[in-house]
């Protein structure tokens, strides 16, 4: 895998060009919320925005010149007027101690004479009592400072933060875009449609699963679900697969795949999948099906999804979803046909 680029993402020209426009024009804000689907980038957006707005050289563009001492010293994370707020190792939340410093470094005059920056990522991970501190640095900004928080769960910040910050969204990747992006990031001989599927379509979220094990895994556990479908397997001992396996993402996956075979049943003309590595794969599974048994196991992966977070009897819950899926191609006259070497 190769380091992330020193400049912005493909997919985010529109929110750069008006970040830029809004400063260009003086009313750029003093606190920016960037809110998306997580993997699209929002934290490497922040950074490389908050590295412009300390250059002392920008581009027309307005991106980072690079090569300046500011850019030199961000990009060896000792800029003293960066600040990146994130939980400490080993930590689930941002602390009110942290949040509180953050009150403090910005009151503080830019060494530098620009601007003091401070990326808290992801703001949600904030508990209470640290949102509320946050909030008071919020209601009296000082001159020169600017807070970027970012989220893929606003809902679960507080409103009143969220009413003090310019959002800026930062929508779902599109595959034209994330697909060569992907494969130039990729040393090995992984296939980007592949990692996009696994990931959801998330590009950098994609990236961190360029494991060849995942991709592995992924494969075996469809496979299963195809002899399974065509009576060629026994539901027990898959059920004890997944369970030594990454039971949650197999769970996952296997939501997107009947989302996938509904949305080929459903559809006359070529449907928006997910999983394109494997179209022909779920539609020969989606004929061996009624619509009918394929919306009522999805809403069954759900359920389980939700009962595996209560630690309940995981295998049995597995072995009662694996039964009801065979059943969902049993109650049919045609069966799928089963290819081993598809993916």
């Amino acid at each position: 895998m190769k380091p992330m680029p020193d400049s912005p993402l493909p997919w985010h020209r529109s929110q750069w060009q008006q970040l830029n426009e809004r400063r260009a024009q003086g009313r750029f804000p003093h606190a920016l919320l960037l809110t998306g689907p997580e993997g699209v980038g929002k934290s490497h957006f922040a950074r490389q925005f908050a590295q412009s707005l300390l250059c002392n050289g920008p581009l027309a563009t307005g991106q980072a010149c690079g090569d300046c001492r500011a850019c030199l010293l961000v990009r060896a994370g000792s800029h003293p007027d960066l600040s990146l707020v994130s939980p400490l190792e080993g930590k689930k939340s941002i602390s009110v101690d942290q949040v509180r410093g953050v009150g403090h470094y910005l009151s503080l005059k830019s060494q530098y004479g620009r601007h003091k920056v401070v990326v808290v990522s992801p703001a949600d991970s904030m508990n209470v009592n640290a949102a509320n501190s946050l909030l008071k640095t919020l209601e009296e900004p000082n001159e020169g400072s600017v807070l970027i928080l970012t989220t893929s769960r606003p809902a679960q910040l507080p409103a009143t933060i969220r009413s003090r910050c310019q959002e800026l969204r930062f929508g779902e990747v599109v595959q034209k875009e994330a697909a060569p992006w992907l494969k130039s990031q990729l040393e090995g001989d992984e296939n980007p449609l592949t990692l996009l599927a696994l990931a959801g379509g998330a590009p950098l979220k994609a990236l961190r699963m360029a494991d060849k094990e995942l991709v592995s895994l992924r494969k075996d556990l469809f496979t299963g679900l195809e002899r399974l479908a065509a009576q060629g397997a026994d539901p027990i001992s898959l059920a004890n697969q997944w369970v030594k396996a990454d039971t949650q993402r197999g769970l996952y996956w296997m939501y997107s795949w009947i989302t996938d075979m509904v949305r080929l049943k459903a559809t006359a003309a070529a449907p928006k999948i997910s999983n394109e590595d494997m179209v022909q794969p779920l539609a020969r599974l989606a004929a061996g099906a009624s619509l009918q048994a394929l919306l009522q196991q999805q809403e069954r992966v759900v359920t389980v999804l939700r009962q595996e977070e209560q630690n309940l009897n995981l295998q049995l819950l597995l072995e009662d979803l694996l039964i009801e899926w065979r059943n969902c191609f049993a109650a049919t006259k045609q069966r799928p046909f089963v290819q081993d070497d598809r993916i």
